[in-house]
């Protein structure tokens, strides 16, 4: 009896074993059916079209197409001065004329060198050909005539600079110097600005960096004295603003009755979406990359269906959706940790879309 008791026990304890993993095997199962089928509980978004991406206000300045300060290349006593504060001029017009009285004297010197040094060079020719001098004297005199020729260039280059002429069709600001005055090299007489034309400088954040093209079309407001036009981009830096992480924009207006003025602030209006192309805004969180792409998951029959997409401009909590997506669907912004395609799902709230647009 002693030695059936142990046996006895040994085999009660197996069989609650057993009893335990039955049914501990049977709830798991439960479980794991329960979470295949179960329905997820999350927020949608309505997909529509959003005009805010469609353009970016920037501030820029208006530039004179081309401006230099006009000065004297050499000094000398200012003898002529042709023009007035505010004189519009045309390219090469002579501006004002520095005293060469000296330097035409020196001319007229160098010139008298130059016809006599090309008569020795035409006598010793003719004897080099008889062979009545050497090379080597011949070879003096054409170097003699060639020096006597320099001289002569070098002092009409000089007399040259004598006179100060306009650079390019433009107009002129103020005239810093009066007749008589002794001007040194460098001194200023005016500056020259054209603006028949102008340029237009501002620049983009790094979001909006790849949304110019050169050729494009932006427009120009100066809202204090009312007028309006259009410019054409002209140029795009290559890099971003290490500090501002911006890119600087150059574009091109015409101004040919001189409304705008040079200096201005003005207002820009850059286009930002494809006229052909219309994108809608959605949460940049619901947004999820693979090897394959893009994609977002959309309520469909209480389903979440995989969507992938192709997206434009992104900022950090909103991104532009330019194909895979139509208006009206509801995009799945909440419980994307546990989402799979196909899975159940359940819409408790919609989100506002004014939640998730930028103002610039």
């Amino acid at each position: 009896m002693r030695n059936i008791l142990p046996f006895i026990v040994i085999v009660s304890l197996i069989f609650c074993s057993c009893s335990r993993d039955v049914a501990n095997g049977g709830k798991s199962a439960g479980r794991g059916g329960r979470d295949k089928n179960r329905t997820l509980t999350v927020d949608g978004y309505l997909a529509k079209h959003s005009a805010s991406t469609e353009s970016y206000s920037a501030d820029g300045a208006l530039l004179p197409m081309d401006q230099v300060e006009v000065k004297a290349e050499t000094s000398g006593k200012l003898v002529g001065l042709y023009v007035k504060d505010g004189q519009s001029v045309s390219k090469g017009m002579l501006l004002a004329k520095l005293d060469d009285s000296e330097l035409k004297a020196n001319l007229r010197e160098a010139q008298a060198k130059l016809d006599y040094a090309k008569k020795q060079d035409a006598r010793g020719k003719a004897l080099y050909e008889k062979s009545s001098i050497t090379l080597e004297s011949y070879e003096g005199l054409q170097a003699s005539a060639a020096e006597a020729e320099a001289s002569v260039e070098l002092i009409q280059a000089q007399l040259n600079k004598t006179e100060i002429r306009a650079p390019f069709a433009g107009k002129l600001g103020v005239v810093e110097v009066s007749r008589g005055a002794w001007m040194t090299s460098g001194a200023l007489l005016a500056t020259l600005s054209d603006v028949r034309s102008l340029k237009v400088e501002f620049t983009v954040p790094q979001r909006y960096a790849s949304s110019l093209r050169l050729g494009g079309t932006v427009s120009i407001r100066d809202d204090e004295r009312s007028l309006s036009a259009n410019a054409t981009v002209r140029f795009l830096d290559a890099t971003l603003s290490e500090t501002s992480r911006t890119r600087k924009v150059r574009a091109v207006m015409q101004n040919p009755d001189g409304k705008f003025l040079g200096g201005s602030f003005v207002q820009i209006n850059v286009p930002l979406a494809n006229a052909n192309v219309r994108p809608m805004q959605i949460p940049a969180e619901a947004l999820t990359l693979d090897y394959k792409g893009a994609y977002v998951f959309v309520a469909k029959s209480g389903k979440a269906v995989r969507t992938y997409v192709e997206t434009g401009l992104r900022t950090p909590i909103s991104v532009a959706v330019e194909s895979g997506l139509s208006e009206g669907d509801t995009v799945i912004v909440t419980g994307l940790m546990n989402m799979r395609d196909g899975s159940n799902v359940k819409i408790k709230d919609i989100r506002n879309a004014m939640h998730y647009e930028v103002n610039e």
